[in-house]
């Protein structure tokens, strides 16, 4: 599954004016849960499905475990529910 990371700062430049999760409904981007990112500006989107090829560049991709990201966002249950998902499709 994909992870995605939307960068306010960048959307802002491109004059996307919205929440990150209004935005990535309105591409049509599904996800399982999103975790906001105060310190960095972001929101971080998990095991996402219906991505475009070419996301804008507000949007990349996000390469972590989510087992590591335990205390930053996200629970021990959440991440182990974000690492054992199964896409529905």
């Amino acid at each position: 599954m994909r992870h995605l990371r939307y960068e306010y700062p960048t959307a802002w430049d491109h004059k996307v004016d919205g929440h990150a999760q209004t935005v990535m409904k309105q591409l049509g981007i599904t996800y399982q849960h999103s975790t906001p990112q105060s310190m960095g500006d972001q929101f971080w989107f998990w095991n996402c499905e219906n991505v475009p090829e070419n996301l804008p560049e507000y949007i990349s991709e996000l390469d972590v475990d989510p087992m590591e990201c335990i205390g930053w966002g996200l629970s021990k249950e959440q991440a182990k529910m974000i690492a054992q998902y199964k896409s529905l499709s």
